[in-house]
């Protein structure tokens, strides 16, 4: 087959609308798929540490209070389970996340609270179950490095039931880095030795 002159102007027309609708991909669901996350054994150094957080708000990049700035881990952030999350971003059990601007609803008792996090603006619910972290207060939590651990079933007020995702904690809250106090409407804490 011989493409005349004419053919070949089509063509090279039509290949950026058809490249533009192959790179659309969201953000989230693009950082998920291209980022090669920190495998289970660098995560696991931060077990009961505290850390310092990155700026990107794609991935979350940590690092050891003891680190060189050059040194660094790649973690996914928590999205949560909902459908608005991406398939290529749904949490897997067993896997680690960092959540971050997640929020204390209230205490289930004992070392387990029930938290809003994820990446809409409505954040569905989450159980955190900490480790050394006591908090004292409701409000936003400091970012922190979870482990998916599967969901629980609960019955809402009108008796309806859903399963909620589980968290582990599995660092200590992140180190404040800014200038000044933290700010009130982050959740106090005490740290369990």
């Amino acid at each position: 087959m011989r493409l005349c002159k004419r053919d070949i102007i089509a063509i090279v027309a039509v290949l950026p609308v058809v490249f533009s609708m192959t790179v659309a991909i969201p953000a989230a669901e693009q950082a998920a798929v291209q980022q090669p996350f920190a495998s289970a054994q660098q995560v696991e150094l931060f077990r009961g540490q505290s850390f310092l957080l990155g700026e990107d708000t794609s991935v979350a990049i940590v690092r050891a209070l003891d680190w060189d700035k050059d040194r660094s881990i790649k973690i996914a952030f928590w999205l949560g389970t909902g459908r608005v999350v991406p398939p290529a971003a749904r949490p897997q059990e067993g896997a680690y996340y960092v959540i971050s601007e997640a929020y204390i609803v209230r205490s289930l008792g004992g070392k387990e609270w029930l938290i809003r996090a994820g990446s809409s603006l409505k954040k569905p619910d989450a159980v955190l179950i900490t480790t050394r972290t006591r908090y004292k207060t409701t409000g936003v939590i400091l970012p922190t490095i979870v482990q998916y651990i599967g969901t629980r079933n609960f019955t809402r007020t009108d008796g309806s039931k859903i399963d909620i995702p589980v968290l582990q904690e599995v660092s200590l809250p992140m180190k404040w880095t800014a200038p000044g106090l933290v700010p009130a409407l982050y959740a106090t804490f005490t740290i369990r030795r």
